[in-house]
């Protein structure tokens, strides 16, 4: 933006002086300018990074210490208390809590250890509902989630290992992390996209938390 500029005259006084007769002007001053400061700069513009929200968990990360901020190892009422009255947890299953989408495209779990109430959290999990809806549900850093097939997800984990579920058709890449496993579970032989994405200390995902 161009300031400006103000240029201040200061105009002379005309003396007169009664016993000359006449009347003597006295030369004009320079003009003088006012002084301006230049604009600051713009402030560096801050990047916006996008942050979890804890009512959506589509927004949360996978990664190999849990899901969002569900992480394995975590204390579970300490974790339940932390998280939206949107999730839920019963006396017939104190060990879980779950949480659903409200278009029921899938829906997340995590339970602790059934040893003691004490036990930390141990697996936690997001489920698509059949058929599966792709894109869903939280993500890994590549991208990697529900609906990901066995060819993108060994694009990116070529060590994965891939694994058969003791129960059922189901099978499974695996990835092993430094604190726990992400498991990328295909519930039938026939499915190409992956039904649920799974961190456990497990050696395999559970068949079932609460039965």
């Amino acid at each position: 933006m161009h300031r400006r500029m103000i240029a201040v005259l200061t105009i002379a006084t005309v003396s007169v002086m009664p016993l000359a007769g006449c009347a003597t002007a006295q030369p004009a001053p320079e003009p003088t300018t006012a002084e301006t400061s230049a604009p600051s700069p713009d402030p560096t513009p801050t990047q916006e990074t996008d942050e979890p929200d804890p009512e959506d968990p589509s927004t949360w990360l996978v990664s190999d210490e849990g899901i969002g901020p569900i992480e394995t190892g975590g204390d579970f009422e300490a974790t339940l208390s932390a998280l939206p009255t949107s999730w839920m947890n019963d006396e017939n299953c104190s060990w879980t809590a779950w949480w659903n989408a409200q278009d029921q495209s899938y829906n997340v779990n995590f339970a602790r250890g059934t040893t003691t109430e004490t036990d930390p959290i141990m697996v936690v999990s997001a489920s698509a509902a059949d058929p599966v809806t792709p894109g869903v549900g939280p993500r890994t850093e590549e991208g990697l989630g529900i609906g990901s097939t066995e060819d993108e997800i060994l694009a990116q984990y070529p060590d994965a290992v891939e694994g058969t579920a003791p129960i059922g058709e189901g099978t499974w890449l695996s990835v092993q992390g430094d604190t726990a496993k992400i498991f990328f579970e295909f519930y039938t032989t026939s499915s190409e996209q992956a039904n649920a994405v799974t961190v456990t200390t497990a050696d395999q995902p559970p068949y079932e938390v609460c039965g």
